[in-house]
């Protein structure tokens, strides 16, 4: 059975919430966010960077959330949750898929080390600053792109929304998901009301 790495709040949410959706079986391993669990020597062998998530799926062990999500969608999504690839609506998919990651979370990461997780003598006040603009102009990217839409590829949910959901789900916990962004607050409360989300943040 497919083993999940898991701590609260953090990117395994959107595999936990993928397999719910998916009804996917799966082994919850939930770590605490702290070092006494993610630099342990036993999840040092798993993540070598002591981070969630990790998958274990009969010894195949993967720790990035967007090549898990693309990696479950091949072996267990059959056609659910993505355009057909090799279509335009799917090259649009992966786009989004992958912005929520590679692009939304680099500010969002930058938030979370300089005005929570650090050390108070260890935060760079400027750097959670620029960071902030910066996911603001994400947040914008993102609005524009829903005007008109229920979910980021168009009118049907797929796994693109697993991964956008976290971030926006971050902004939402960093006080950033505000009124001037009114598609994106429309976006996740659809998000946030789906029960594969609600049990992966519970």
């Amino acid at each position: 059975m497919l083993k999940i790495y898991h701590a609260k709040n953090t990117r395994s949410v959107r595999i936990v919430w993928l397999c719910e959706e998916l009804g996917i079986p799966y082994e919850l391993k939930t770590l605490n966010f702290a070092p006494a669990d993610l630099q342990s020597e036993a999840y040092l062998a798993v993540h070598p960077l002591g981070k969630v998530p990790s998958v274990d799926d009969d010894g195949l062990i993967l720790n990035e959330s967007g090549a898990i999500t693309q990696y479950l969608l091949a072996k267990h999504g059959r056609g659910r949750l993505e355009p057909k690839p090799g279509t335009p609506e799917h090259g649009h998919f992966l786009h989004w898929l992958h912005f929520a990651e590679a692009t939304f979370m680099v500010p969002l990461g930058n938030i979370a080390q300089h005005a929570f997780l650090r050390p108070e003598a260890d935060r760079i006040p400027q750097v959670a600053a620029e960071s902030q603009v910066a996911a603001k102009k994400m947040l914008s990217i993102v609005d524009r792109e829903l005007a008109g839409k229920d979910f980021i590829c168009g009118k049907d949910f797929t796994a693109a929304d697993t991964m956008m959901g976290y971030s926006l789900h971050l902004c939402k916990l960093f006080g950033l998901l505000t009124d001037d962004y009114p598609n994106a607050v429309a976006y996740f409360a659809r998000l946030s009301s789906r029960p594969g989300f609600q049990k992966a943040t519970a």
